[in-house]
């Protein structure tokens, strides 16, 4: 059967058919371009880190000093995990450990920044880890281990 369309259904159509090519096209491509990838970018006291980003299956060793902050922003919502003591411990955390206050302060979906402080010389340097795990594929990690030091 013919259907006689007006200008204003004519545009209407174009307009829905359009919406469906874009559905379409960013569902083929993952949905605008994020593959689950992971990539960490670190900045220390508010400057980039010469040894970054750290590409997933990657890992970084960096060390600073127990007084200075780090940030790690994956670019992407991750699943940060913070390692003391070869224990995990959830995000958002204030740890004691060996001399060392570490808090890990969740940023946004894909970005942690990290604290450290100590009131007295530290004994031993602490080693602290950091694991970024996709939330669009679990199998992707980045992985940043920190030593911190007087």
């Amino acid at each position: 059967s013919w259907v006689r369309r007006t200008p204003r259904a004519a545009h209407r159509a174009s307009l829905a058919g359009v919406a469906v090519a874009a559905a379409l096209l960013l569902a083929a491509c993952g949905g605008g371009g994020n593959d689950g990838s992971v990539t960490i970018g670190v900045s220390i006291g508010g400057g980039p880190y010469y040894d970054s980003p750290v590409e997933q299956g990657g890992d970084l060793s960096l060390a600073i000093h127990a007084g200075e902050s780090l940030t790690l922003d994956a670019g992407e919502p991750v699943i940060w995990t913070l390692y003391v003591a070869n224990s995990a411990v959830a995000g958002g955390a204030l740890v004691r450990y060996a001399g060392v206050d570490i808090t890990a302060t969740t940023l946004s979906s894909s970005a942690v920044a990290i604290d450290t402080y100590a009131a007295y010389p530290l004994y031993t340097p602490v080693s602290i880890t950091m694991v970024a795990t996709s939330t669009i594929d679990s199998a992707n990690v980045a992985t940043v281990d920190i030593l911190i030091t007087d």
